[in-house]
């Protein structure tokens, strides 16, 4: 699930930028986690959807479900889905939307 006006003002350029900030974001947050001797990692997974969602998952949540959760907090939160960031308040815990 995807917020509904996703799909009508994406363009592939769009798409390249999120995943550029998304990656350089992640990557930089993993780092001073470790440096602050956090053990972190992530995880990439496919999507149809232009938000990046940054959360702590234990292994027995399906991605899936807080993907559309992240996806209906940012349709509920009226953002526009250009260059914007929401703390959302999912079931499974707080994540970062990035859209």
């Amino acid at each position: 699930m995807c917020p509904s006006s996703a799909n009508s003002c994406i363009d592939l350029y769009d798409l390249q930028a999120l995943r550029t900030r998304s990656l350089l974001f992640v990557h930089d947050l993993v780092e001073a986690l470790r440096a602050s001797g956090i053990a972190a990692s992530y995880r990439l997974q496919p999507s149809n959807c232009p938000l990046c969602v940054v959360c702590a998952l234990p292994p027995n949540i399906d991605a899936n479900k807080v993907k559309a959760a992240a996806a209906a907090a940012v349709e509920n939160a009226h953002l526009e889905l250009k260059e914007r960031a929401l703390l959302a308040d999912l079931s499974d815990g707080l994540a970062l939307v990035i859209t």
